[in-house]
């Protein structure tokens, strides 16, 4: 026998929350070591530390070019094994620019490995913030490989940078754009 049961919101939110999201990456950059196990730092006229910066963030990632003309710096994990899908990145981040004349950028990107070298698969350039504000870049793996999530900031000329990354989430999301409301009605077979 055959019935039919219609979901109401309500069920149809707790099946949706119930396709729980496989983490790739997860970093609040709470621990003492710097760059945390899986990560990379690179840096020219700046650092990367880690700093305190209180509640409700405590500590995070922090790339700097203080006194310096210039300066870029990229933090990024280490390649991560991911299978074909949909993912999504969430993190908090603060970017601010101090000085005189010349551009900056801050960027969130995520690779890909081919060969030896690195494809570009997603990027999103970060507006300035002098606070914490939270962040989200969606990305499509169309084939399973090897990734890798970075952080970059620049400054040339005069400028100096400060930026700031926190409570980094790298996970899968799901793959379609059906929403809990529009599930419909759902067959259930009872024998």
């Amino acid at each position: 026998m055959v019935k039919i049961i219609r979901i109401g919101s309500a069920a149809a939110l707790l099946l949706a929350a119930a396709a729980v999201a496989a983490v790739v990456v997860e970093e609040d950059f709470e621990a003492a070591k710097f760059p945390p196990t899986g990560w990379q730092i690179e840096q020219s006229r700046g650092i990367w530390t880690r700093e305190h910066v209180g509640e409700p963030y405590n500590w995070c990632a922090y790339f700097y070019s203080y006194g310096l003309a210039g300066g870029s710096g990229v933090l990024r994990t280490t390649g991560q094994d991911i299978q074909a899908g949909d993912y999504r990145v969430t993190f908090a981040y603060s970017y601010r620019i101090t000085g005189g004349a010349g551009g900056t950028t801050a960027y969130v990107r995520v690779q890909r490995q081919i060969g030896t070298s690195w494809q570009l698969i997603a990027a999103q350039l970060l507006p300035l913030s002098s606070s914490f504000r939270a962040f989200s870049l969606g990305h499509s793996a169309d084939a399973a490989g090897t990734y890798r999530l970075l952080f970059e900031a620049e400054a040339e000329g005069t400028r100096a940078i400060y930026f700031r990354v926190d409570n980094v989430k790298w996970e899968t999301a799901p793959s379609s754009g059906v929403t809990p409301a529009s599930l419909g009605s759902v067959k259930a077979l009872y024998y």
